[in-house]
């Protein structure tokens, strides 16, 4: 049976979590935690964030049903490499209660279920205190932002949440589909089919010159630093699936 949960924000007051929308992606979604392939937020924002969460923060922003279409991952190098290696992402308490709650809560009122000691590994990494944050929208789908943020020396106060959690909703709704041309889009549908640019040059009937441009321009549309990484956040947003992509030109 699934559990609802009426969402915090005024702004989706018919949006609901719901505990069966949670699980399925996590093990992929923290796979990609010391992935941060783009950053939505501005140094400004950075700095900030970086302020009010002193001892690491890591941000998912806008997950469909198993990745985000980027995150920002300021989390101590050490704590995340333990992390993935003992695979404790199916445990972790803040991210069962992103996934499955909106609003925000320190981590010290969340339940103290913690069979591997998640909440430890945190703290010994200088993560003794934080507040986690999920916003859930549904005016493109089921689209959701966690973050997770965190101190060493006290409890964020209550205007220091709601500074957090301004900031990522600024960065949650700022964030929209890039748009893609149809030749970046067939230039991108060949590389998630593990064509090398010699071949997707040869499928296209363009020079492999061409199809570094295309990819270059799909970079700088998405924000990304690769194609690769532009590919994800195609595929994040549903663009190779569509037929007309764009008005733009070829």
């Amino acid at each position: 049976m699934q559990q609802k949960i009426k969402c915090a924000y005024a702004e989706f007051p018919d949006a609901y979590c719901s505990a069966a929308v949670a699980t399925s992606g996590r093990s992929i979604f923290i796979q990609r935690l010391q992935e941060c392939a783009m950053s939505p937020a501005s140094d400004t924002e950075i700095k900030a964030l970086s302020e009010l969460a002193p001892a690491g923060f890591y941000i998912g922003l806008r997950v469909r049903f198993v990745a985000p279409e980027t995150e920002v991952n300021h989390l101590p190098v050490p704590l995340m490499s333990r992390y993935v290696a003992r695979g404790m992402a199916l445990k972790d308490p803040l991210l069962q209660w992103a996934f499955m709650n909106c609003g925000k809560s320190r981590w010290s009122a969340l339940p103290a279920e913690d069979p591997v000691g998640v909440m430890a590994e945190y703290g010994q990494h200088g993560l003794a205190y934080g507040c986690v944050i999920s916003i859930l929208s549904l005016s493109d789908g089921y689209v959701r932002t966690v973050g997770i943020f965190g101190r060493a020396d006290r409890e964020h106060t209550d205007q220091e949440m709601l500074g957090i959690e301004k900031l990522l909703l600024g960065m949650h709704r700022r964030r929209t589909a890039p748009r893609l041309t149809t030749s970046q889009i067939e230039a991108l549908r060949l590389l998630a089919d593990g064509h090398r640019y010699k071949r997707i040059a040869h499928i296209l009937g363009i020079t492999e010159s061409a199809v570094k441009a295309r990819f270059k321009s799909a970079v700088s549309q998405t924000g990304a630093r690769t194609p690769v990484q532009a590919l994800q956040i195609a595929m994040n947003a549903g663009l190779l699936s569509q037929g007309v992509l764009s008005s733009t030109g070829r």
